[in-house]
């Protein structure tokens, strides 16, 4: 797994500012983006690649709007996003003394545990989030995109009818 190659502090939580996140997200379903990113303003793309003046920033994933003709998926993107940034910490076969200080239950080994920490993960690294991981974060585009992926209620292919 090359994402465990990320330093031995990269996924360490030490008890920063309390986000409030609590697992579920409400932020509903929807369709996902093209992953066209953002602007550089913080502002993320919508599906069409143009950016959205009036989506941000928001202080919660229930504010943050999934843009009309947003296409991404787990597939497409949300599954790698996780593998490359989070997953070298939070996954649930690591051993504790891997997870370079994860909490032992906040895992994301699968489709149904992100949506459970949809709130959590937003608040730790989508749109302008950007304290996990803490060692080589996301770029503002890919943390644009997680936003995206994480307000249209982090589809699946499946989900889409694909």
């Amino acid at each position: 797994m090359a994402a465990l190659g990320l330093g031995a502090s990269a996924c360490r939580d030490d008890g920063g500012e309390d986000d409030g996140a609590m697992g579920e997200s409400g932020s509903g379903t929807g369709a996902t983006g093209d992953g066209s990113g953002s602007d550089g303003s913080g502002s993320p793309g919508t599906g069409s690649g143009e950016s959205g003046d009036a989506m941000g920033p928001w202080s919660s994933l229930d504010e943050r709007p999934c843009p009309d003709g947003s296409f991404l998926t787990y597939e497409s993107f949300g599954g790698g996003f996780m593998l490359t940034y989070c997953t070298g910490c939070h996954h649930s076969r690591l051993p504790a003394d891997t997870r370079q200080g994860a909490p032992i239950e906040v895992s994301f080994d699968d489709l149904e545990d992100i949506r459970a920490w949809a709130d959590r993960i937003w608040a730790r690294s989508g749109d302008d989030n950007d304290t996990m991981p803490p060692v080589g974060p996301a770029s503002a585009e890919d943390r644009a995109r997680l936003g995206e992926w994480l307000a249209c209620g982090a589809p699946a292919d499946a989900d889409l009818g694909m």
